[in-house]
């Protein structure tokens, strides 16, 4: 007679490996483009530095002894200098925000045309360095991707958030099905030598997700918390929010992980449908009637 434990221990791992399945099939494309271009933005420096120069970026040598422009200075600079404003929205010292350079930036409205404005200026002296329309660089491109997967933002920011807790939900169901329980736990998170075919993918999968589990769960959750309505996220600092989404609030160190948890998307999504499609039933030949033809 069967032991109702194992009986019920087996039902309860099909249950969670078909959950694990379906969310795969039915998020796992948008999980992979939002990790591939999550990925793609912590690389944003040499990105930018490669579409604008390294002379926009960097900043001409100052005295130690120099004082940097206030706000209100560096706006009226960029104004004069730069007529395309039709509205200035604010400015950022150097080496804060999303785009990082050495040289002061303001961003604002155009007067010819929808976009985002941004000029560079120097710190001190505020010398224009340059001036772009953000929506016009492909590292634009990446960040739409990333933020509402191209989508309009009444659509793709509720599915940004929906996507934030599928992949925390999948990574708890893939965390049951791959736990080792008293089994080597070295072994369960590492590749095997000479394993190949669906063991080898397999390994893959798994260590993707166990060596990165972590820093996938809190992007995963801070990322769905982003991209909640304003009126859902007061209670927490967007900032604050934002560092640990970006860098794990970890800084260099925390960019790179990111760099990789956001390429272990892609990795576990193409992994896991191979293993599903390897594993599905093998379709049956459909039977060939074969004789000769007949001849008149």
């Amino acid at each position: 007679m069967a032991d109702p434990r194992v009986s019920t221990r087996a039902g309860r791992h099909r249950a969670w490996l078909a959950l694990h399945r379906w969310l795969a099939l039915l998020f796992g494309l948008p999980l992979a483009l939002l990790g591939a271009s999550g990925a793609l933005l912590e690389l944003r420096g040499p990105i930018l530095r490669w579409e604008l120069g390294a002379a926009a970026l960097s900043a001409k040598p100052h005295a130690a002894s120099a004082i940097a422009l206030g706000d209100a200075a560096l706006r009226e600079r960029a104004r004069q200098a730069y007529p395309r404003f039709a509205r200035i929205l604010g400015s950022a010292a150097p080496r804060q925000g999303f785009l990082t350079s050495d040289n002061a930036l303001v961003f604002g409205t155009l007067v010819d045309r929808p976009g985002t404005a941004v000029a560079m200026l120097d710190p001190y002296d505020g010398e224009p360095r340059a001036f772009f329309v953000f929506d016009d660089l492909w590292l634009a491109k990446g960040v739409a991707l990333h933020r509402s997967l191209l989508l309009p933002p009444a659509v793709g920011s509720p599915l940004l958030a929906l996507c934030g807790g599928v992949l925390c939900l999948s990574l708890l169901s893939g965390l049951y099905l791959w736990w080792p329980g008293r089994r080597n736990w070295w072994a369960a998170a590492n590749l095997r030598r000479g394993s190949r075919g669906t063991r080898r993918l397999r390994e893959w999968h798994n260590l993707c997700a166990a060596w990165l589990y972590l820093p996938l769960l809190l992007i995963a959750l801070t990322g769905a918390w982003l991209a909640l309505p304003p009126g859902f996220t007061t209670t927490t600092p967007k900032p604050l929010l934002s560092a640990l989404h970006g860098r794990l609030g970890l800084g260099t160190a925390g960019m790179a992980i990111a760099f990789l948890a956001g390429l272990a998307l892609p990795v576990l999504y193409l992994t896991g449908l191979l293993l599903w499609w390897r594993r599905r039933p093998a379709r049956q030949a459909l039977p060939s009637t074969q004789g000769n033809p007949s001849h008149d």
